[in-house]
């Protein structure tokens, strides 16, 4: 069975593609690319991680209906979302820090980084969650949801310069005494995005969307 993820991130598709293959499942992973997408970005209008998550799929699922695509479709959308600062970055975790660098172009990429930190200057309270949500999609609309997350704290400052993605340098996971963006391999197994891709292909062996 054919699935369309509906994201540009190569890194993505490949973490669905470990997921399927770990479950023994006989899925082919269609990126936006291979279904001919010419949609541009869509808008993510929602007010919560879940909203997104659906207006990506719902779009994806009028073009393949334009196309004459008859495939499911997997959506996700995710964010960090601190406690102190009332659930910051949130749903905004992918452009925070972009009206920064839009007025002052000369600062650096990961300016959201520096911005958090900044709002986080003293605040003794660090914790925070990196949640995802995933939509599966069958052509005729029906979906369903699943979430994952993973928890512990934001640090106080930058060792290094950052690798993308930047947040993924500031946060380390429960379990882990590294940040997140040091993790591979086996490391990754029950962080935030394998938990709800796991689910998301349970569905599809199960054809309960």
């Amino acid at each position: 069975m054919k699935v369309i993820f509906g994201t540009t991130n190569k890194r993505k598709i490949e973490d669905l593609r470990r997921v399927i293959e770990e479950a023994g499942a006989d899925f082919e992973v269609l990126s936006m690319a291979d279904i001919g997408w010419d949609g541009g970005e869509i808008e993510e209008t929602g007010a919560t991680i879940e909203e997104n998550s659906l207006i990506k799929a719902q779009a994806i699922l009028a073009f393949c209906k334009e196309h004459k695509l008859n495939v499911p479709i997997v959506t996700d959308d995710s964010g960090l979302f601190v406690d102190a600062l009332n659930g910051e970055p949130g749903i905004h975790t992918a452009r925070y820090g972009d009206d920064d660098l839009a007025k002052d172009p000369s600062l650096p990429k990961y300016q959201c980084i520096i911005k958090l930190l900044k709002k986080m200057s003293g605040v003794k309270d660090r914790s925070g969650t990196y949640r995802c949500c995933v939509t599966c999609m069958a052509p005729d609309g029906t979906y369903r949801q699943v979430q994952g997350k993973s928890k512990r704290v934001v640090v106080e400052e930058l060792k290094d310069e950052p690798k993308y993605p930047y947040f993924y340098s500031v946060f380390i996971l429960d379990g882990t005494n590294v940040p997140f963006v040091e993790l591979k391999g086996k490391e990754l197994d029950n962080t935030y995005r394998y938990q709800a891709l796991r689910r998301v292909v349970k569905l599809l062996q199960q054809a309960s969307f």
